[in-house]
């Protein structure tokens, strides 16, 4: 029984899945079915519908027109599918705006003429098919008008008038149903300029030597602009823009330092030009110099007392050159100077001893003028002298030199040598080391007067210390300097006896002898 169960619901089921895909497609062809037949419907429906009524109407030429320009217009009716055979046009159009050059029944098919007078602004045409000739359905030609626009502006409209109609063949009667099944026109015969300015830049703004300036101009018009013409000076025409928005970069490079003049210039299509204000923009000197240096003193300088600071300083080519330099000590202005070389006198004794930043700005002729500040050169200044050197003595001597000593100095900053005189002469500067100084080459048995003072990196000095030395004093008989009298000395007078030698000559009458010999024995040992 089970299995008997089981195999007919195996078997239905594939039948099951057939009828639902059966069921589907039967459901598309249905809907297709009726959505062709609704869309023939409607396509039916669409052929149905009424032609548009009948008219009489002008063709419309350009919206805007210059004065004095020739343009044609037709005359036209459409009576769709209604037979006619004749039409009546009356139109009336601005004498003061437009004149009627001509009328041009040239390729109408109304080819007889009942009326055709114009003059005071008006046009008055009746014309109909030929005796015999089918009727028209249809759009057909009536007749061309010529125009010419007078040299007056405004708006010109020309338009049907009373007794315009358009006759059935078949009736007699006029199927127009009045003027609002007419069509005329209205052309501007446009005397207006194009409205324009320059927006960037506003007047007498500034603008550097070389600089890129962003011109924009705004320019409308009634019917349209063509072209706008940018002009620097009145006369150099810089560019034509003929899309907006009216932009323009403009390079000021080459041009004279000082006020020159901008213009733009809107032509519309009828030719009407209309002009800017003219905007003045001054070109100046806007680069700053090129060199602004501290030439002298050198960075890490000592200095003290007054000292002239120097500086180099130039403006860029083509610039208005140099006007002034200054110098400062940090935020203080040292001095000015207008012309090269540029010098200013600095007193440091008025400042601070320690750190100092030297700097100059160089200003140029621009307006405003344009600055370089250079950069710092560090000094320090010094006017604290070191402390006198103490214990200045003579620590030996010879017959014709001696030795000095001394006791260091001390300085805010460092000791730098000592400087030493004799009887009021310079003879040595010493390393700032150096304690003790042998003099040399002196005349014996003489006393010398000697200063010593220290010296700092800035120059400043001590308090002078002063001694009074003196080279020995030579013994008679004594020929050799040692400061004895003994056998080497007679050896030397012995050897030299009988002679003018200086050294042996004790009394100092030219000659060496007896006298001399008993002086060398009278101060023995």
């Amino acid at each position: 029984m089970d299995t008997k169960q089981k195999k007919p619901q195996t078997k239905s089921q594939p039948k099951k899945e057939l009828r639902t895909m059966h069921f589907s497609k039967t459901v598309l062809i249905v809907f297709v079915i009726v959505f062709a037949s609704i869309g023939t419907y409607l396509l039916l429906q669409s052929k149905a519908l009424p032609p548009p009524p009948p008219t009489v109407y002008l063709t419309t030429p350009s919206s805007f027109m210059p004065i004095n320009t020739n343009f044609s217009v037709q005359i036209r009716e459409n009576s769709a599918t209604t037979l006619v055979n004749a039409v009546q046009a009356n139109i009336s159009y601005p004498a003061s705006l437009l004149s009627l050059v001509s009328v041009d029944t040239t390729g109408t098919a109304f080819s007889v003429e009942a009326q055709n007078t114009s003059g005071g602004g008006t046009v008055a045409m009746a014309r109909g098919t030929c005796g015999g000739c089918a009727a028209l359905t249809g759009d057909q030609l009536i007749a061309t008008l010529n125009f010419r626009t007078n040299a007056v502006g405004g708006a010109a409209t020309a338009a049907f008038t009373s007794g315009t109609l358009l006759v059935s063949s078949t009736t007699n009667t006029d199927i127009l149903g009045g003027l609002g099944a007419t069509g005329g026109f209205t052309v501007n015969v446009d005397t207006t300029a194009p409205t324009v300015s320059i927006t960037n830049p506003v007047n007498n703004a500034t603008a550097g030597a070389g600089a890129n300036i962003s011109v924009s101009i705004s320019a409308t018009d009634a019917d349209r602009v063509t072209s706008v013409d940018l002009y620097l000076d009145g006369t150099t025409k810089l560019t034509t823009l003929t899309t907006a928005p009216y932009t323009y970069t403009w390079n000021t490079a080459g041009l004279a330092l000082g006020p020159h003049t901008l213009q733009a210039k809107a032509t519309d299509p009828s030719g009407n030009l209309g002009s800017s204000s003219v905007i003045t923009v001054n070109v100046v000197d806007q680069t700053p110099p090129t060199t602004a240096v501290v030439t002298s003193p050198s960075a890490s300088s000592f200095l003290n007392g007054t000292q002239t600071i120097s500086a180099n300083a130039a403006d860029n080519p083509g610039g208005t050159g140099i006007s002034k330099v200054e110098f400062y000590d940090g935020a203080t202005l040292i001095g000015t100077d207008t012309t090269s070389p540029y010098t200013a006198s600095w007193n440091t004794i008025a400042t601070t001893n320690g750190s100092h930043s030297l700097t100059i700005k160089a200003y140029d002729n621009g307006s405003p003028a344009n600055v370089t500040t250079s950069a710092g050169v560090t000094v320090t200044v010094d006017n604290s002298p070191p402390t006198t050197p103490t214990s200045f003595i003579q620590t030996s001597n010879t017959l014709t030199s001696m030795v000095l000593s001394w006791v260091a100095s001390s300085d805010n900053n460092s000791v730098t040598g000592y400087r030493i005189t004799r009887n009021g002469t310079v003879i040595t500067t010493t390393a700032a080391n150096a304690l003790t100084y042998s003099d040399t080459n002196l005349a014996s048995g003489t006393t010398y007067t000697y200063t010593i003072v220290a010296l700092d990196a800035a120059g400043n000095t001590s308090a002078a210390a002063t001694l009074q030395a003196a080279t020995k004093t030579p013994i008679p008989g004594d020929t050799n300097g040692d400061n004895k009298v003994d056998a080497l000395d007679l050896s030397t007078l012995l050897t030299n006896w009988g002679t003018s030698t200086a050294s042996c000559d004790f009394n100092h009458d030219g000659k060496v002898d007896a006298l001399d010999l008993s002086t060398l024995l009278s101060h023995w040992g």
